[in-house]
């Protein structure tokens, strides 16, 4: 039965951050980029072990304080009432309940990140761990007296003592600041799993972690048996930030520490979840074995415990299953009775709630929102998700899957005064008859003939996609309110539309999804919705990438934005971001080197026209802030209205609020100086080029 329910340094000698100049608001009705920016969200539903109390969080940004606030709420299902559990304004996350029914969560205290309990008894909220360097996940064992955790690694591989006086290299001390490596991986740096015994009200005195994995492993994800005597640990075993895909699955004896290996190293296999009656594991694994992670899509293989024969439950599956992204983001929860399983699903521009079951087998949805499903929990009979749309933040749904859901919380009434618009869901034609689906947002008043000055956005990955689901970084209500139609595209590469659409730039990047947006905006342009000679573009991560290959194939963008994009495939490669190439193209540092090159921006520089801001963060791994330093210095070089932010402090995700208010608003000028002929918006100053 469905259901339906209703990323700051600006270049020069000092950092600063200059003074925003952002329009007044006039109305309680009109939304600015802070209106925008503080709009509250509800996350992380937990649903308790009985399945009658749901736990989740609030957060928005405070502009003023420059700090984003959390607040713990709790609702019983039953009787749909709601009450607030926290009132301070320290972060707080990884919600899950403990066995017996407290409230659990990470709380960071003194610097230092501990398990913390909220018996729900009106007792004070109290930590039970007490690690030297606080913990960044955790997993309660079946009897609630042990947890396993993330931590950093301890000493174990460090030989015993001994009498004898260990010689030294003198020159050893003048050395002790050199970075030396030896490989790309830098295992040591890397949290690894412990088990630590948790008294009922706090931490055990006198009982001491054991470490149960070590380097080169990175876990990073566990679960208990239900007899509480083995984990099932997802990890890498070449982990680092530069190359991250390679997971397998192990079953780790908690008592010995034994380990035995249970996924091929030839497919990504992650996110182990015991049946309750702890006769099956089930797990995530790569469809085909042909293809590296990026470029699969996943299957749920269940694993029979005793005799290991393992089981393909979802075959011919073309969902994007465990999120929206390639790769999935939360394990599948079993039902009690160890038969089905629920599971979130991407088809398309639909986030779904789904059970497997795993028997016949067969994937059947057991919603059918009208928005995106962005969490889920299901516990004790009851499911809980929360869902959004592109004009809604977000409802938190509660009942037994198959009856009529009921609203238990809601943040949409933080929007009631903006008069927010659906945005049109449109499927426009692609590169030789390929179809890019994208969403448009109107500006007030104007209809889809008007002739629009036009911003088109690219979404990152490119193995993912845009969805209908709120956003709390990108603001294209706001544009919109400004005068711009507003494009968002899925072009090919992406998720939610099965495996040869996901391999659509396999080898490929910034070429056939380039002519796929091309195509899409020359339909809009046809259809009268937007202005050939008011265009823009803009992404982020690569949306940053696709910002930058427009840029240099075509100026008919009057204007563009790239936010933490690639400009240079071949120097990214060698930087911080391999693991992106190796998935993407055939040996990236051999085979396809010349390829890569040929693809990137950087090998058409000389051909750019359109001014561009960059902007990026100053500690991103993912993306290295080489990229837009390189891009921005061709530009320059090349007499190219431009201007680069590289935002301090900030990795790939720009996310402290001032920094966000910073940028957005600088992008919303750049377009209205660039697009609308907006002189008191922030353009570029004249760059001074090299003459020939």
């Amino acid at each position: 039965m469905f259901l339906r329910a209703q990323m700051l340094l600006t270049i020069g000698l000092v950092s600063v951050i200059f003074a925003l100049v952002v329009p007044a608001q006039a109305a309680e009705d009109v939304l600015t980029l802070e209106a925008f920016l503080q709009i509250p969200t509800l996350n992380s539903p937990v649903v308790s072990p009985d399945g009658s109390l749901v736990a989740w969080r609030e957060t928005r940004r405070d502009l003023e304080a420059d700090q984003y606030i959390t607040r713990l709420w709790l609702g019983e299902v039953k009787t749909l009432t709601t009450r607030q559990l926290s009132f301070i304004d320290g972060g707080t996350g990884s919600l899950a309940w403990r066995p017996d029914g407290a409230l659990s969560f990470i709380r960071t205290h003194d610097d230092h990140a501990q398990v913390w309990i909220n018996p729900l008894d009106g007792s004070e909220p109290r930590p039970v761990t007490d690690l030297p360097a606080g913990v960044s996940a955790y997993w309660w064992s079946p009897d609630g007296t042990m947890l396993a955790v993330l931590a950093e690694p301890g000493d174990i591989d460090e030989k015993e003592d001994t009498d004898a006086e260990e010689e030294t290299d003198p020159a050893d001390e003048d050395r002790a600041d050199w970075t030396v490596f030896d490989r790309l991986e830098q295992p040591s740096e890397y949290h690894q799993l412990w088990v630590v015994e948790v008294g009922h009200d706090g931490p055990v005195e006198n009982s001491e972690p054991r470490q149960l994995t070590s380097q080169p492993w990175y876990p990073s994800h566990a679960a208990w048996s239900p007899d509480g005597t083995t984990l099932a640990v997802t990890y890498n075993a070449r982990f680092s930030s530069l190359v991250d895909e390679d997971q397998q699955i192990a079953l780790i004896d908690v008592a010995t520490g034994d380990t035995e290996t249970i996924t091929p190293a030839d497919r990504h296999s992650s996110l182990a979840a015991f049946s309750p009656d702890g006769k099956h594991l089930a797990y995530f694994t790569d469809q085909d074995e042909e293809y590296r992670a990026y470029l699969n899509l996943k299957d749920i293989v269940v694993r029979q415990v005793k005799s290991g024969e393992t089981t393909v439950v979802t075959l011919d599956n073309q969902l994007t299953l465990g999120g929206y992204g390639s790769t999935p983001g939360q394990a599948p929860i079993w039902a009690a009775n160890s038969r089905d399983l629920y599971v979130r699903g991407a088809r398309e521009t639909n986030l779904d709630v789904y059970r497997v079951d795993t028997l016949k087998p067969t994937v059947t949805p057991v919603t059918d929102l009208e928005g995106s499903s962005v969490s889920m929990s299901y516990a004790g009979g009851t499911l809980a998700y929360i869902e959004t749309a592109l004009d809604k933040p977000g409802t938190l749904f509660v009942g037994e899957p198959g009856s009529q859901m009921q609203a238990l919380a809601s943040t949409n009434s933080a929007v009631a005064d903006y008069d927010l618009q659906p945005a049109k869901l449109l499927r426009l034609p692609g590169h030789e008859g390929g179809f890019v689906d994208g969403f448009l947002f109107l500006p007030p008043g104007t209809d889809e003939n008007d002739k629009l000055p036009a911003v088109v956005e690219m979404h990152g990955g490119p193995f993912s996609r845009y969805g209908n689901a709120w956003t709390t970084r990108y603001p294209w209500q706001v544009l919109s309110r400004n005068g711009f139609a507003v494009l968002i595209v899925n072009p090919r590469g992406g998720t939610g539309y099965g495996a040869e659409f996901q391999r659509g730039v396999y080898r490929n990047f910034g070429t056939d999804d380039y002519l796929d947006i091309m195509a899409a905006v020359d339909a809009m342009i046809d259809r009268g919705t937007f202005d050939a000679d008011r265009l823009g573009f803009t992404g982020y991560s690569y949306g940053g990438l696709m910002t930058d290959v427009v840029v240099s194939r075509t100026d008919r963008f009057k204007a563009a934005v790239s936010i933490a994009g690639i400009w240079n495939y071949v120097s990214a490669m060698g930087q911080n971001n391999p693991q992106l190439f190796i998935d993407s193209y055939q040996q990236a540092w051999d085979h396809d080197l010349q390829r890569m090159w040929e693809h990137s921006p950087a090998s058409r520089a000389n051909q750019i026209t359109t001014p561009t801001l960059i902007m990026h963060g100053q500690d991103d791994e993912p993306v290295d802030p080489r990229q837009s330093i390189e891009m921005f210095s061709y530009l320059q070089l090349n007499g190219v209205p431009s201007r680069l932010v590289l935002y301090p402090g900030e990795g790939h995700g720009i996310n402290k609020p001032s920094h966000m208010i910073d940028y957005e608003t600088r992008e919303l000028e750049w377009f209205r100086h660039f697009l609308l002929g907006d002189k008191n918006a922030r353009g570029a100053d004249e760059p001074l080029p090299v003459e020939q």
